[in-house]
């Protein structure tokens, strides 16, 4: 705020002459002396004040301008963790994407990438021109990069057999699986004794069909007359020795 205004010093002689008179007219022309010396110590002093504070302009101009180099120096703080990284691009905030890009190597991006605020769904729409044309990158290897990485990122979204996917069903499906081995464990006499008598009423409802016995002429017809010839006639006795 504007400080009381002051009233402007009267430029006054360096000197100024002491009446030599005497008697009751050289009080008054003391007085008269006294009183033309006042401002201009008073003005004396508020120079001297001046001269030793200096002016806000003064103090704007004194402080150093922040360079650029410096901006650029100052980290970044992102509010995205790993986990978060792990799910489907469409719900990466704009801090999950500055964090990808600083796990791949391209932390100077994060800044421009950040002011067009580009989150998950922006991402997905991104290309090799728009590397080059908006965000000025010039190396043809690193667009490809950025775009192909991308690219297998939103692969993994989009494929059904998802890792992610199947170890969220197993933990969901974990303590079905203790709850069923307890109770085999529990009751497994009860279980083996309902089984057998499952199967016997399998048994009963659909009984199995055995085949009628064949006669023996019937179902040896076909070897009846095998080997007939061989080994038939009369047995030749075995000569005995005789004791003599």
């Amino acid at each position: 705020g504007m400080g009381p205004s002051r009233q402007p010093c009267i430029q006054h002689p360096s000197y100024v002459a002491m009446p030599i008179a005497r008697g009751p007219l050289a009080l008054m022309a003391l007085a008269v002396w006294g009183a033309a010396l006042l401002p201009l110590a008073q003005c004396t002093e508020e120079a001297d004040i001046d001269a030793d504070i200096p002016s806000a302009e003064k103090l704007d101009e004194a402080k150093p301008e922040p360079s650029s180099d410096d901006a650029a120096a100052t980290p970044i703080v992102l509010n995205c963790n790993s986990a978060e990284l792990l799910e489907p691009v469409d719900t990466w905030s704009i801090d999950c994407v500055a964090q990808w890009l600083e796990n791949m190597g391209f932390g100077d991006l994060k800044a421009p990438f950040m002011e067009n605020e580009m989150a998950g769904l922006q991402l997905k729409e991104m290309t090799v021109e728009k590397l080059r044309e908006d965000y000025g990158v010039a190396d043809e290897d690193n667009r490809k990069k950025i775009v192909y990485a991308l690219k297998d990122v939103l692969r993994k979204d989009n494929y059904k057999g998802n890792t992610n996917n199947w170890a969220q069903f197993f933990m969901w499906a974990l303590p079905f699986l203790g709850i069923y081995k307890w109770l085999t464990i529990k009751y497994e006499k009860q279980i083996t004794r309902m089984s057998k008598r499952y199967h016997k009423w399998q048994e009963a409802r659909t009984p199995t069909e055995v085949a009628p016995p064949a006669a023996a002429d019937e179902a040896n017809e076909w070897i009846a007359g095998v080997n007939s010839d061989v080994g038939g006639g009369k047995k030749k006795e075995k000569r005995s020795k005789k004791a003599q």
